[in-house]
């Protein structure tokens, strides 16, 4: 069985660990809106000095040993941080003072009753391996495409460090007396450390491409998602919209489009102020988000005026939901409060929406024909006397209340 360097493997285990900290500290100071990568830029630096710390004192007392393993720990607990705040869960900031707690008062415990190197390094071992097989955890299984393959992959690594760690216990457990001697010439030593350092390597890579690969997944979103309202916005709408177009073609579904309006939007914005028409779109674009079904598209189309796209869906069901939507609207309350203070006596108001509906059934799917179809009836709704439903043939409203005003 080939030997290892010791020294030479902790120099060059040192170098990297520097290496991918500072990338990651750059790499995290350009994109401070993404959490984790300064968790693991630190605990890099972290593990990486205990590790010398820990290898270059085994040949002194057991007390010089004893701030590497609480380093390392630390180190792993920064990690398992980088990993939550990546997640979008909860951080919990003590985890790695309470490790190094731990490993500092366990080890001092065992020090002074045993004095035994081997229970020392069976225990550690073990307990980094949890460590380990936590991050492993909080990696299984996360997201789809390729930041999803990237936590399979941190995962595995993960669980491998895990499993190497409960193997050096083991071997530490049968490893013969006289072999402690000449701890650093103990081969499970060298292979530990070697294939630490490569694990935390890819590792830390792995990290830096699930950064990257999460920052390219936001700018997506900021070129498709409009910022005010939350959904779709004009660019968005057209690629879902030649999706769902191919789509129910080739599976032959019907496919139905509507173009909801506000009523009087300017009214709004004339007499209570701007800030409370974007609360206005806010509020509505959410509203008709909610009452959709699984599936089915809504986008920013224009200033005021919103898209929505069905998929197998006729133009009979798209008329009804419709008049559903615009029911919703129309009873809805929307608190401006908290908004603005105006020198009007009312808190709250009430919108109403005008709704041309088409189906791919009366035109066919080509999405411009569906668009100016759609069009065609929003502006026949808008001069019925708005706060309606309207299709190709007329107005479909079931309800006999029209609201040609901003209550």
């Amino acid at each position: 069985m080939p030997t290892f360097d010791l020294k030479t493997i902790i120099f060059m285990s040192m170098l990297l660990t520097f290496m991918l900290s500072m990338l990651l500290a750059i790499t995290r100071s350009h994109h401070k809106e993404v959490s984790g990568p300064g968790f693991w830029a630190i605990g890099n630096l972290v593990v990486g000095l205990g590790m010398v710390i820990l290898f270059s004192k085994f040949e002194s007392t057991q007390w010089n040993i004893l701030p590497g393993v609480v380093l390392i720990g630390v180190g792993l607990g920064l990690f398992v941080n980088g990993i939550q705040a990546f997640s979008g869960k909860r951080v919990r900031y003590l985890l790695p003072i309470l490790i190094g707690a731990f490993l500092g008062i366990t080890n001092a415990m065992i020090i002074l009753m045993m004095d035994e190197l081997r229970v020392i390094i069976m225990f550690n071992a073990f307990v980094f391996s949890i460590i380990y097989f936590l991050g492993a955890r909080l990696t299984f299984g996360k997201d789809d495409g390729l930041v999803g393959n990237l936590y399979w992959i941190a995962s595995s690594l993960f669980f491998m460090m895990a499993l190497l760690l409960m193997a050096r216990s083991l071997s530490a457990f049968y490893m013969e007396d006289n072999l402690f001697k000449n701890f650093l010439d103990w081969p499970v030593n060298g292979y530990t450390l070697m294939l630490a350092c490569v694990i935390q390597f890819f590792v830390s890579v792995l990290f830096v491409l699930m950064l990257t690969a999460q920052v390219n997944q936001d700018l997506q979103s900021m070129a498709t998602v409009d910022s005010l309202t939350n959904v779709l916005n004009r660019r968005g709408l057209q690629d879902s919209a030649l999706k769902m177009h191919a789509i129910c073609k080739r599976l032959d579904i019907p496919m139905a489009l509507l173009l909801a309006d506000l009523d009087h939007f300017k009214k709004v914005n004339d007499t209570y102020g701007h800030l409370v028409g974007d609360e206005v779109l806010i509020v509505i674009a959410k509203t008709i988000k909610n009452t959709l079904r699984a599936g089915d598209v809504v986008g920013r189309y224009g200033g005021e005026e919103f898209c929505i796209l069905l998929p197998n869906t006729s133009e009979s069901e798209a008329v009804a939901l419709a008049e559903r939507i615009r029911e919703i609207i129309q009873q809805k309350a929307i608190s401006i409060r908290h908004v603005k203070k105006t020198t009007q006596s009312q808190s709250e108001i009430h919108c109403t929406v005008s709704i041309g509906a088409v189906g791919s059934e009366s035109v066919g799917y080509d999405v411009q024909r569906l668009l100016a179809s759609a069009d065609n009836a929003l502006y026949m709704a808008k001069n019925r006397g708005r706060n309606l439903v309207a299709t190709n043939t007329g107005i479909a409203t079931k309800s006999a209340y029209h609201s040609d005003e901003v209550s």
